[in-house]
């Protein structure tokens, strides 16, 4: 065990982190078809059994993942108490009634992982996880509300009334009627607006950069041209001062020689000054 200690003071939980945050963050996603499957439509009994062998196997890997940063951890109190979402992931039991808690903890759990992943891609992250979230509404409403009078009949429906919510359109024309389906919505409405207020400032950006490299390439060009012309009228000045030497030596070969160490005049030394 002195191996783990060492690793442990070296900075081991950091890097713990990095060598598990895309496995985990697939692992995560993996883990919320195999809770969601189920609740989108009825499963044989093979395909339940696998899907429950996927799920203890999944939430094996969180505990080995959970118990390993604990362990690393530099404060494990500290850790803990920010940690509450994985500790839900792993001790929540497998019953339905806990189903959309551990529901909810694993797709907080990953999009907080995916984060870290795509902290200099934000625009790309947050659509990521809209689908994510709209993905996962859509299934946890037609399961709360297909056995109701209500409109949601179908996943079709479902999924329609989803992205109807998290685009901010929200025709009515699929209204949830329970209040799982409701807060759900609520839930979509947030992450909605978050959506539209990221697109609209990447494309502000966007259009920022534009300009700004457009200004910039004039600057340039404008700067290239001012050298060129200078460049060439030194050119020309040089070429008068050769002319008139030739001449002022024809007259008075003397008077035409320049001191021993005069400096060279040219155009690139007029443009570096």
């Amino acid at each position: 065990m002195a191996w783990l200690r060492s690793f442990r003071n070296e900075g081991g939980y950091a890097r713990w982190g990095v060598w598990t945050e895309w496995p985990l963050v697939g692992l995560g996603l993996l883990f919320l078809v195999v809770l969601i499957l189920p609740l989108a439509e009825p499963l044989g009994q093979q395909q339940s059994h696998a899907l429950d062998v996927a799920n203890v196997a999944i939430w094996a890997l969180f505990v080995l993942d959970y118990g390993a940063r604990l362990y690393l951890a530099p404060e494990r109190r500290i850790f803990v108490r920010s940690h509450v979402l994985d500790l839900v992931v792993i001790a929540v039991p497998f019953l339905r009634p806990f189903r959309l808690l551990r529901l909810f903890a694993i797709v907080v759990s990953t999009t907080r992982r995916a984060g870290g992943l795509a902290v200099r891609q934000v625009t790309l992250y947050v659509v990521a996880i809209t689908v994510i979230i709209t993905s996962t509404a859509a299934v946890v409403v037609y399961d709360a509300e297909k056995d109701t009078t209500g409109s949601i009949k179908t996943l079709g429906d479902a999924f329609w009334w989803a992205i109807a919510t998290v685009t901010t359109v929200g025709y009515g024309d699929a209204v949830p009627t329970t209040q799982v389906g409701r807060w759900v919505a609520v839930i979509l409405m947030f992450t909605g607006i978050a959506l539209i207020g990221t697109i609209t400032a990447a494309v502000a950006a966007w259009f920022v950069n534009i300009v700004r490299s457009s200004a910039t390439a004039d600057n340039d060009d404008q700067q290239a041209d001012a050298i060129g012309a200078l460049q060439q009228h030194v050119r020309d000045l040089t070429d008068e001062i050769r002319e008139l030497r030739r001449e002022v030596h024809a007259l008075n070969p003397r008077a035409a020689s320049p001191p021993a160490n005069a400096p060279a005049l040219s155009a690139e030394s007029i443009a570096d000054a």
